[in-house]
């Protein structure tokens, strides 16, 4: 009922959001200074009966109807200033919303350059296989590549429609959708089945992005993108934000250099990426690894083949201490490997990599100090 007398325009009513006035509170005696159209929605005896039936037809339509008191509403917007009164979902079973895990909103331009296209299969796919859940607004361009990338991986995303579920917007990525449900993902939105977005939803529908998600990731955008909405919102609630930085002479990376300039984090290569979120996931396990930052930095240093201690602690920019403790405990989870020389190389079972290495090292230990390992 508060979400109907609201409205799904461009403007929300703090009034109607307010997490300590409890609804009923509201609904009995709404507040006098409410918008006058805002009021009279409210005050109608019919809002209930709207109501029941707009709940009917979103079961009807085989969609969830979620509020921040529904255990599957997204946990980050739960205490989002703002946040939705009502979420319509689509998913299968409550995974494809995936709290657990770590979120990125991956957004950019709806035409991008051949650049572009590059930097977001490898940025998405990246994180997509590191089990990064990938949020984006199932736009064609920067963000179908977002959700194609959670596809290919098998890992579950969530794709932010701004109007309603029963119909898929654009119709060219439909089958897109599709395939994210197939995968684990989820479908979701503020406005009720059988709303068509309007311009005015694409604001709210960006709010959603940025304020559920732990970084939000601008691969391509130029100077008039709601990208840069989505970057605003995100960075007004100290939600990270980072951007791809492009050629000085695109149009389409304006908007990235606009927000690098004004604080963003400056994102030049995926690995770096997942370290800044705290995770790093390595080629053979393909899952999620919660390693700490100093663990991640020393196996991505080791990314082009083992290097001399020395040489690893320069290039992973450590200090002594942390980087000795990081080498220790990487050592104790068998994801780095001490070889002779005072050499590092990147550890896990199975690895022809490490076969070969450990190899030398018998050869060497048999032949004796003639054989040395380069």
């Amino acid at each position: 009922m508060l979400a109907l007398a609201e409205g799904c325009g461009p403007h929300v009513v703090p009034g109607l959001l307010d997490p300590h006035v409890p609804p009923r509170e509201l609904l009995a005696a709404p507040p006098g200074d409410l918008p006058r159209a805002v009021y009279a929605r409210l005050t109608d005896p019919g809002l209930r009966a709207r109501a029941a039936r707009l709940r009917e037809r979103a079961r009807a339509a085989g969609l969830r109807i979620l509020t921040p008191v529904d255990p599957g509403y997204p946990a980050r917007l739960r205490d989002a200033p703002l946040r939705p009164a009502v979420l319509f979902a689509r998913c299968c079973g409550e995974a494809g919303l995936a709290p657990e895990r770590v979120a990125v909103a991956v957004v950019g331009s709806r035409t991008p350059t051949a650049y572009g296209e590059a930097a977001a299969r490898d940025f998405a796919g990246v994180l997509a296989r590191a089990g990064v859940t990938l949020w984006s607004g199932l736009a064609y361009g920067i963000d179908a590549i977002a959700h194609a990338a959670s596809v290919d991986a098998g890992t579950p995303g969530v794709a932010v429609l701004a109007g309603g579920l029963d119909r898929i917007e654009p119709v060219g990525n439909a089958h897109l959708a599709r395939q994210l449900l197939a995968v684990g993902g989820s479908w979701l939105s503020e406005a009720p089945p059988g709303r068509r977005p309007g311009r005015g939803h694409f604001p709210r529908r960006n709010r959603i992005l940025a304020h559920a998600v732990d970084a939000v990731l601008v691969v391509e955008a130029g100077l008039a993108s709601g990208s840069l909405h989505t970057a605003r919102f995100a960075a007004d609630v100290g939600v990270p934000v980072f951007a791809v930085p492009g050629p000085y002479t695109s149009e389409r990376s304006r908007g990235c250099h606009r927000l690098i300039e004004a604080g963003a984090g400056i994102a030049c290569d995926p690995a770096d990426l997942l370290r800044e979120l705290g995770i790093c996931a390595g080629p053979e396990r393909g899952a999620e690894l919660d390693l700490r930052g100093d663990e991640a930095a020393l196996w991505h240093a080791l990314g082009a083949g083992p290097r001399p201690a020395d040489l690893l602690r320069r290039e992973s920019g450590l200090d002594s201490q942390r980087f000795l403790a990081a080498l220790l405990r990487g050592c104790e989870r068998g994801l780095l490997l001490r070889l002779p020389g005072d050499v590092v190389a990147r550890g896990g079972a199975g690895s022809r990599q490490q076969q070969r290495l450990e190899q030398l090292h018998a050869d060497d230990q048999h032949d004796g100090p003639q054989h040395e390992l380069a």
